[in-house]
């Protein structure tokens, strides 16, 4: 009874510490509510905005004394972390849906993350297209592609709670941040603002609690680093940084060639950046960091790619999470093509790795009247 005591206590404290700073759009400050993801006596005898279906719901509906499972450890509305996310977040249109496929029809373009899978051990969840190789795949044992270290993975495979601070923090989307020498996230912060115009954070949202892709921007605060691009490398280590440094080039003597792609420190050149000068920049993009914060190629000297321009974060129906998007240009400029805009999901509109790869690299030539003889 102790132990409960506290739990519940820690959980009041960490609300109120997370209202005092700057923080995620949900689950901080006022918003973090405990009885989103606790069932304090194991019992549903009270108004509830949790889902009453899918695996590891302890509730057969919303008022009904007999749950379906549990009571659970850390008082969790389901069995594990990644079953008590679940409950609300997979295949419900009033919250984000980050498993698989959606059924909401209100964000057109694509989840700004693009959605988690499962492997082998789906705890009764199925997510069909969506296969491992696609993303991060939830209960996953597997160490991260591009790891430096330790595998951060513990026995129970992947968790939701291994990206994100459950309690919130000051963080995009909380964002796992750590103030605590040696943890992989420590000082990994990646700032954000909702609405503004301030300069100097990395991530810009034109309105909260929208997770349509068209709603978030990229700041660039700096064009030597990537703060989102660092986070990702708390576990994708090999894979991030800037020209000319391990682990993206090899050093060996006066030898420091790039072997690897860069994902900070580095523009793309002013006659690529046009691909983004396009009528309808929200929808028909790939994502850039942009200093000036127009996107449009204003400023062409501070365009600039990081890991979220190329992947998904969560993952797609395409290998790696890779955003397969046509660009959308013609030789006598800019232009918009509806019927490549209508298609454009979260997988791009594309269909091959080159399509992604001309965004921004010019190599390589089609005859004329190849569909993807866009640019020359």
């Amino acid at each position: 009874m102790k132990r409960m005591l506290l739990l519940v206590a820690a959980a009041a404290v960490m609300a109120g510490l997370a209202g005092i700073a700057t923080a995620g759009d949900y689950h901080v400050g006022t918003l973090l509510v405990c009885s989103d993801c606790h069932v304090m006596h194991g019992s549903a005898a009270y108004a509830s905005t949790a889902d009453s279906t899918g695996p590891g719901s302890i509730f057969i509906e919303p008022g009904l004394r007999s749950p379906t499972g549990g009571p659970y450890e850390y008082l969790l509305r389901g069995q594990t972390v990644n079953n008590a996310c679940l409950t609300c977040h997979d295949q419900r249109t009033d919250v984000a849906d980050v498993l698989g496929g959606t059924t909401s029809t209100s964000v057109p373009n694509g989840r700004a993350a693009g959605a988690l899978n499962v492997g082998e051990a789906g705890h009764g969840y199925t997510t069909a297209d969506y296969a491992p190789e696609t993303g991060h795949s939830l209960w996953s044992t597997d160490p991260p592609p591009g790891l430096v270290g330790t595998n951060p993975i513990g026995d129970e495979g992947l968790e939701c709670s291994d990206c994100h601070s459950v309690h919130g923090n000051k963080n995009y989307r909380n964002m796992n941040l750590s103030t605590t020498s040696g943890n992989r996230f420590y000082n990994k912060t990646v700032t954000y603002e909702i609405g503004g115009t301030t300069t100097n954070v990395d991530v810009f949202e034109t309105h909260p609690h929208d997770y349509d892709n068209a709603n978030v921007n990229y700041g660039e605060p700096s064009q030597s680093a990537n703060a989102y691009g660092a986070w990702c490398g708390s576990c994708h280590g090999e894979f991030h940084g800037a020209p000319g440094a391990s682990p993206i080039a090899f050093i060996a003597g006066s030898d420091t060639t790039d072997v690897r792609h860069p994902t900070a420190g580095i523009d793309i050149s002013s006659s690529r950046v046009n691909r983004w000068k396009i009528p309808d920049l929200p929808t028909h993009r790939l994502k850039l960091a942009d200093l000036s914060h127009t996107w449009d190629g204003t400023n062409l000297t501070t365009m600039s790619p990081s890991c979220y321009t190329c992947h998904k974060s969560h993952g797609n129906q395409n290998r790696f999470g890779l955003i397969f998007v046509v660009p959308n240009q013609a030789s006598n400029g800019p232009t918009a093509d509806p019927t490549r805009l209508a298609s454009m999901t979260e997988e791009g509109d594309g269909g091959r790795l080159r399509d992604l790869c001309r965004n921004c690299h010019s190599s390589g030539t089609f005859p004329t009247g190849n569909p993807t003889n866009i640019w020359p």
